[in-house]
């Protein structure tokens, strides 16, 4: 698949303008792209577009639109990943992976067995990190729509902030399930739980059980959390149709 690149403005009648300096550095610098090219867009109004470069300026792209893109690349429902956050280059890892995947949204959690704890000093230049991470996972896969990046919480804090009508979904050891077994009765806005290395603690257990968790085995052998993650969200979109034609 051909990459997508991110189109800051519209220009009337029937062009897209690129004058984010990294993104035009990119196309311009690094791929060599040149006048006549034919590039994917993703436009403001979260549309993809066909679009061939008609004007190459010191720091800007000109591009004229040769067709929308109706192939829609989203999957049909909402899915959000709610991980235990894992060291940071496997916490990585899972955004980029899960972006790929078609992930709606992220909440990393601070479980009572999480290992990590940031420098809330950091926090932000981490968060600017992460959503590149996402937003070149995006240009990456074709997606239309850039997954939201939520701030780090506790189990009990999320699920006092989730809203009706959602459907909770647990990865535990001990279930007695499988995905397939539950997947058939589940709505169209999941949030996915992934705990830690040494799963989630008896008292969050309970905490999602209160709040209608559904919990669902991945069989005998102990993944990473990392392999968890991206295992689970890839059995669930294949359960609900999420990829496609595979």
């Amino acid at each position: 698949m051909s990459p997508i690149f991110f189109a800051n403005k519209f220009l009337s009648p029937n062009f897209l303008i690129i004058d984010d300096k990294k993104e035009f550095f990119h196309i311009i610098k690094v791929l060599r792209h040149k006048l006549g090219d034919k590039l994917t867009l993703r436009a403001p109004d979260n549309e993809l577009y066909l679009t061939i470069i008609s004007k190459i300026e010191k720091d800007k792209l000109i591009l004229e639109i040769i067709s929308k893109l109706t192939k829609d690349p989203e999957i049909k429902f909402e899915l959000f990943l709610c991980q235990s956050l894992p060291k940071l280059d496997k916490w990585e890892l899972i955004l980029e992976k899960g972006t790929e995947l078609g992930v709606c949204g992220f909440f990393p959690l601070q479980t009572e067995r999480s290992i990590v704890n940031l420098d809330k000093k950091n926090l932000l230049k981490k968060y600017e990190r992460w959503n590149r991470i996402i937003e070149e996972a995006v240009k990456q896969s074709g997606r239309r729509k850039i997954p939201e990046l939520y701030s780090i919480q506790k189990i009990e804090e999320l699920l006092e902030n989730l809203k009706n009508n959602i459907e909770i979904l647990v990865a535990w050891e001990k279930a007695n399930k499988s995905l397939k077994e539950i997947v058939k009765d589940l709505g169209d806005k999941i949030y996915l739980f992934i705990g830690p290395e040494g799963s989630f603690s008896e008292r969050e257990i309970d905490l999602l059980k209160e709040n209608g968790g559904k919990f669902f085995n991945m069989g005998p052998r102990i993944f990473k959390v990392e392999t968890a993650a991206i295992v689970a969200t890839s059995l669930l979109l294949y359960e609900k149709g999420g990829l496609g034609l595979i």
